[in-house]
């Protein structure tokens, strides 16, 4: 069969939780089946349990044979904005340059991880992610005896905002990506991205909803243009996060088949 003519299957992977999504290749791409499982011992500082499980589901015949394109959490990721260089590199010089960015912010640990560079006019600041070698191994070593062809590796901040790209409106914004745990925003500007920030959540989700809060008022103050800021998160964050206040512009995604699968209702909305 040709590659061209092959289902896609789209895997969300994170500390405690694993989506998937097989969609049939054709005119219309129907969605062929869809899943979402727990991992009950999962950790943010451990990828491995997550992808053992992974591994696990992909003997099931139903996700098998298929290219594949994988999203993780932000928890694993690193991201960064890499100023220009000021003269013109390839794109392997680009990488390292990028990489001596990321590691003069995170430090040493990070100088194996694979690293991924958006691709920007000539002149313009780009982000970049690294993701660990490990990690990058244990997706692979999870996909292969599946017949899994990998295509793409992201982070979920980016496939979150490109799932809600088209929702968004034109001039300044905040992006923020919520996960259980973890929480990724990200800074547009006239279109383009200037700044991310990413962390761990305090166990009090409160203390962050109200920081959220502080961001809102602090992007709608003089001379910040009135940027809007806009969250994506799972339904139980967003339910308590509303009881806060109304500065934040929450994103609400239509789960699949009335169905409460948060992420699976994403991962359609960036697969189409």
């Amino acid at each position: 069969m040709s590659p061209l003519w092959r289902d896609e299957l789209a895997i969300f992977v994170s500390p405690r939780k694993i989506a998937l999504a097989r969609r049939a290749r054709g005119l219309k791409g129907r969605l062929a089946a869809a899943a979402e499982v727990a991992v009950a011992e999962g950790s943010g500082s451990d990828p491995n349990p997550a992808f053992t499980h992974l591994a696990q589901i992909l003997t099931e015949p139903t996700w098998q044979n298929a290219n594949a394109r994988v999203v993780v959490a932000d928890a694993w990721a690193r991201f960064g904005m890499v100023p220009a260089p000021v003269s013109h590199l390839d794109d392997a010089a680009r990488r390292a340059h990028a990489r001596y960015v990321l590691g003069d912010t995170f430090g040493e640990g990070i100088a194996d991880w694979q690293v991924a560079l958006e691709d920007t006019a000539p002149g313009r600041t780009a982000a970049a992610c690294a993701l660990p070698r490990d990690l990058m191994a244990a997706i692979e070593g999870a996909l292969a005896p599946a017949r899994l062809k990998l295509i793409s590796v992201q982070p979920w901040l980016v496939v979150a905002f490109n799932a809600w790209r088209r929702s968004l409106p034109r001039g300044d914004l905040w992006f923020i990506a919520l996960e259980e745990g973890w929480v990724s925003a990200v800074e547009v500007i006239d279109g383009v991205w200037r700044r991310i920030h990413a962390a761990r959540m305090s166990s009090d989700s409160n203390v962050e909803f109200e920081r959220m809060q502080a961001l809102a008022r602090l992007a709608r103050g003089p001379g910040s243009g009135g940027a809007r800021i806009f969250v994506e998160a799972p339904p139980a964050l967003r339910a308590r996060a509303q009881r806060i206040g109304s500065d934040l512009e929450w994103l609400a995604a239509e789960a699949p088949d009335g169905g409460p699968a948060h992420e699976l209702a994403l991962l359609r909305r960036a697969c189409a």
